[in-house]
């Protein structure tokens, strides 16, 4: 990502980068960002206030995301919801529960059946 974004952007690119990855450096996010490792410290501060985003010093140290966070953006939408719930109806025993998980996993409700 070289485009320079502005704050708010850019500390949700963050967000979203550190919920994929779950780990990082300042000097990853830094060359990702395109900014300082000054500007990732006071992103970070932001983050840590609003996301459970901590960091760590030492071996194995760097910037990091509770793995059980989910931001509202990995939600599935109703289109995608519908489709598996479509597919649901077509799939073996073995697929609808990997279905099943993945629609538990993704949605906000998480009434199984329509």
């Amino acid at each position: 990502m070289r485009d320079k974004l502005c704050v708010s952007e850019r500390r949700t690119k963050i967000l979203e980068f550190l919920v994929k990855k779950k780990q990082s450096t300042r000097c990853e996010l830094a060359t990702e960002f395109n900014v300082s490792t000054d500007t990732i410290d006071r992103d970070i501060v932001y983050l840590s206030g609003i996301a459970p985003v901590y960091t760590k010093q030492g071996n194995q140290g760097g910037i990091y995301i509770l793995p059980e966070y989910r931001s509202y953006k990995n939600y599935l939408t109703d289109e995608e919801e519908e489709c598996l719930y479509a597919l649901i109806k077509k799939s073996a025993n073995d697929e609808r529960r990997i279905i099943c998980g993945i629609i538990t996993k993704f949605t906000k409700n998480t009434v199984m059946y329509k």
